[in-house]
């Protein structure tokens, strides 16, 4: 049997003074308890996987990217819309450039290790696209390794257009994992690209239809041509994970690191219950752990609101930071600002519903009051800050404001060293300075730095 799952609810501070106007306050809710070594749930993955021209490009190794394009070994070439180093087969031998990896040679060492890592009672499916997609494995059990590993090495072979259609890839992995529905199991939908897809509409239409059917779809970014506006939020809707991947050689990894997150869940659809008193106010909503998100404008309804939380995975127990307004208040005393609920699906009792309940109580005393802040909840506003410092940045320049991205920017940078994160801190300065100079960042740099701030909370345990 697993062990219920808690509740903990923080406030910066615990007393504030009497006052007669509005209090700004900040409220992290975190999640935690469950059993490592229980028995785990079952898993039926969907693998959808770009299989584009720009997937087979010989590939110079990182450490001598640099050297070969001054040697003039290595040309920029546009592939499939994807901005790839092509090394020149007049300047390198034969030999030498059948020697280098391609992006779809880490892909399917990483194909090979989910398979090996599946245990008895999960499942797998395997969709390839490209201007195409196609059905390379249906929904099979891991019994069936030969079958799973055969159909890995089919893909190269596939011949499925030269642009690329995410969307026909992600139909057909849904419909796998719809068809093989099991209310018992994790699905998930695991999607690596390198490129802009030219169907974004109708990505974002499955995606909502896969958050509908409980599964939750994660994305795999391959270096910096892909549309991380597209990548993330389907990640963040569903209850998956986004990756950034910069060097296809860390394809394996990242592959392993999901496989292990998808394994390691232990409770099934949390859902956060929020109703605030009276004339508290619900500002802004953002989600801090595993990664940060923002959750957008809360539906209030009677001063209730319901936050889907996901699954919830033993080594990343979800956390929320919200910012409340108070109402002023004139007489002392303890006073409820919110009650929370928390409800999920335990595997371990049948997946019943269980529920846990809280008060956030905050002291109104009379006279002055040396505030004690807390450090935890303050360290986390400070990353949420610099986390929209930087997104409000990349969408003033997008407007064409460069004035105010830049000074974004520059406050993100300060922020980010006072907290003990130089190198990013160095690369939001450089964006700034490239923005005051050039009136635009490169979009490599802009994808990191984005995907690395979402992870600042990450660091604080």
């Amino acid at each position: 049997m697993t062990s219920q799952l808690s509740l903990t609810s923080t406030l910066n501070t615990t007393s504030v003074p009497l006052s007669n106007q509005p209090r700004l306050l900040y409220l992290l809710i975190e999640t935690g308890g469950g059993q490592a070594g229980a028995a785990r749930m079952p898993v039926q993955l969907g693998l959808v996987v770009d299989k584009s021209d720009s997937m087979l490009i010989r590939i110079a190794p990182l450490a001598l990217q640099q050297k070969w394009i001054d040697l003039g070994y290595v040309r920029e070439h546009m592939v499939d819309g994807v901005s790839v180093l092509r090394v020149d087969p007049n300047k390198v031998s034969p030999r030498e450039l059948q020697s280098l990896p391609r992006a779809i040679d880490h892909v399917k060492t990483a194909l090979r290790s989910a398979v090996e890592a599946l245990g008895p009672n999960d499942r797998c499916a395997l969709i390839v696209f490209a201007g195409q997609a196609v059905n390379v494995l249906p929904l099979s059990s891991a019994g069936d390794r030969r079958r799973m590993l055969s159909s890995i090495d089919q893909i190269e072979g596939l011949k499925l257009g030269d642009d690329t259609y995410m969307g026909r890839g992600l139909a057909l992995g849904l419909e796998e994992l719809q068809r093989g529905a099991n209310p018992a199991a994790i699905n998930r939908l695991i999607v690596l690209t390198d490129g802009f897809t030219l169907d974004e509409a109708d990505c974002r239409v499955l995606a909502q239809r896969a958050k509908t059917a409980g599964i939750s779809i994660s994305t795999l970014g391959l270096g910096g041509s892909f549309n991380e506006d597209l990548m993330i939020p389907m990640a963040d809707d569903t209850g998956g994970h986004a990756y950034n991947i910069e060097d296809p050689a860390e394809i394996p990894a990242v592959f392993q690191q999901e496989l292990n997150a998808v394994q390691s869940i232990a409770y099934r659809n949390l859902e956060l219950k929020l109703n605030v008193s009276q004339g508290v106010e619900v500002r802004a909503a953002h989600r801090v752990l595993p990664t940060i998100a923002h959750l957008g404008t809360l539906p209030m309804q009677d001063r209730s609101a319901n936050l889907s939380l996901g699954d919830y995975e033993l080594n990343a127990p979800p956390a929320l930071l919200l910012e409340l307004l108070t109402p002023p208040k004139s007489m002392p005393g303890g006073y409820r600002l919110a009650q929370l609920l928390l409800a999920y699906d335990d595997p371990a009792g049948g997946l019943t519903r269980q529920a846990v309940r809280q008060d956030v109580v905050i002291n109104y005393t009379a006279g002055p009051v040396a505030e004690v802040h807390n450090p935890r909840v303050m360290n986390i506003v400070e990353r949420v800050t610099a986390f929209k410092l930087q997104t409000r940045a990349l969408e003033d320049a997008q407007r064409g404001d460069i004035p105010g991205a830049t000074r974004k920017l520059q406050a993100a940078a300060t922020r980010l060293l006072d907290m003990g994160e130089p190198e990013l801190a160095q690369t939001m300065q450089d964006q700034a300075q490239q923005l005051a100079q050039q009136g635009q960042i490169a979009p490599e740099t802009a994808k990191a730095a984005r995907y690395n701030t979402r992870k600042l909370t990450q660091k604080l345990d």
